[in-house]
């Protein structure tokens, strides 16, 4: 998914602190490259994890709408992976912070004329409800992931 934004408006500065942080499911089988539904799901989740805390200290002054769009579509990224292999385990809980993602990415795609106060104010409340979706993924997580 691509997202094209012009330019940042009257200095305004996205602040977007989100705690997400995944570790992952436990299932039965492997994958094509032998790893273990188990271990990726793990994966997915370091993966997650490390992109969610780009997002949350990205610098959007200085990285411009750019940065953003990518930081997003490397979490969008991760949550495919994270459902592929750990949906048996925590389809509810990956379900709910889909959705949140959603509405987080629905708000980014809105910015088509760059960022401004209220659109801001969309962003941090989008990613709020990521990190609270998050949590009951952090939960599964620490009980599956060594």
């Amino acid at each position: 998914m691509t997202r094209r934004f012009q330019s940042v408006r009257g200095g305004a500065a996205l602040v977007a602190a989100a705690a997400l942080s995944v570790a992952v499911l436990a299932g039965c089988g492997s994958d094509d490259d032998g790893q273990s539904a188990e271990e990726a799901f793990c994966e997915a989740g370091d993966s997650l994890r490390t992109d969610v805390t780009s997002l949350a200290s990205l610098d959007i002054i200085a990285g411009g709408t750019d940065a953003l769009n990518e930081s997003v579509d490397l979490v969008e990224a991760d949550l495919v992976a994270l459902r592929e292999s750990g949906s048996d385990v925590a389809g509810e809980q990956i379900d709910a912070l889909q959705s949140s993602f959603d509405e987080l990415d629905s708000v980014v795609d809105d910015m088509v004329d760059g960022i401004s106060v209220e659109n801001a104010t969309g962003i941090v409340t989008a990613v709020t409800n990521v990190g609270s979706a998050a949590t009951a993924v952090y939960d599964v997580l620490a009980t599956t992931c060594p």
